[in-house]
């Protein structure tokens, strides 16, 4: 099982872009797999929306909060390493046009010479949806429509799509992605988020934010089944634990269970400080037996 590492940037100034090429130079020295930057284009100091992955359906960040946009941060993370991948974690993909999505992954991609996976979702802000001037209803379907788009994109020499979001013809978009397209990483716990990445992902990525793994898992490849994707080996199953004070014993045993389960990327995401980062991502790395 591999392991990989979520972390933010620009929350402060000192969290600036040099903080990105020493955070995932090291990240890369320990051997963690993938490091991945969330997403949001703007922030508000309160929501009516529920946050879903805090018990008060509050979100677990202050008033003013800041980050970068994430296929910056994978850019620069890809320019100060090698070998590790660099994924988002997840972009919003419906506030985005899906043809500028597909050029800017495209370019990303080749930047990254093919290091690069497009963790994708929905999202759960409808303030976040308004201020973009994107309708939230109906962004599921919105999601799926991209997702196709882009592949015909980066697939068709003239490519055409047609759908109730989106609809092109004759669009010519190169040069082609380096292995032929990009990993589409569907993320997202929900029954649909599972149906959308068994129909049109490339793999899945949820968070064990609370309650049994086990059992979460198994509605997954329910799902798969379902969609005749049971025994699809190069579906890639990736789990992220957010990580609030948890003791280094009980993460360590959450990556365990991980692994029996069958997970193929149990990503970390705890938060670094910026003092000593090193220390404490080389403390996370021993603590999932990299080190």
């Amino acid at each position: 099982m591999r392991i990989g590492m979520a972390s933010y940037f620009g929350t402060t100034p000192r969290r600036d872009f040099s903080f990105v090429r020493d955070f995932s130079v090291c990240t890369e020295e320990l051997g963690f797999a993938t490091m991945y930057a969330p997403e949001h284009v703007v922030f508000f100091p309160s929501y009516t929306s529920k946050y879903p992955y805090s018990a008060d359906g509050k979100p677990n960040w202050g008033p003013d909060a800041g980050a970068y946009d994430p296929l910056f941060v994978c850019a620069a993370a890809a320019l100060a390493t090698t070998t590790m991948r660099v994924a988002t974690s997840v972009l919003i993909l419906p506030e985005r046009p899906a043809l500028l999505v597909a050029k800017e992954v495209m370019t990303l991609d080749h930047l990254s010479g093919g290091r690069f996976d497009l963790g994708l979702g929905i999202g759960w802000s409808s303030e976040e949806y308004a201020a973009l001037g994107v309708p939230f209803e109906r962004r599921g379907r919105r999601a799926d429509e991209y997702l196709e788009a882009i592949r015909a994109a980066w697939t068709q020499d003239r490519a055409s799509y047609h759908g109730e979001f989106v609809s092109f013809d004759d669009v010519v978009l190169r040069p082609r992605p380096v292995n032929g397209t990009v990993p589409l990483i569907v993320g997202g716990d929900s029954k649909g988020a599972m149906r959308r990445a068994a129909r049109l992902g490339d793999g899945w990525f949820g968070w064990w934010a609370s309650g049994e793994l086990e059992p979460h898992l198994a509605e997954l490849r329910e799902v798969m089944a379902a969609e005749g994707r049971a025994h699809d080996e190069g579906f890639s199953l990736r789990v992220g634990l957010p990580i609030a004070g948890t003791p280094y014993d009980e993460v360590a045993a959450k990556v365990e269970e991980a692994a029996r389960l069958g997970v193929d990327e149990f990503v970390l995401g705890p938060a670094v400080p910026t003092n000593g980062f090193d220390e404490h991502l080389r403390r996370w790395a021993e603590c999932a037996s990299l080190r």
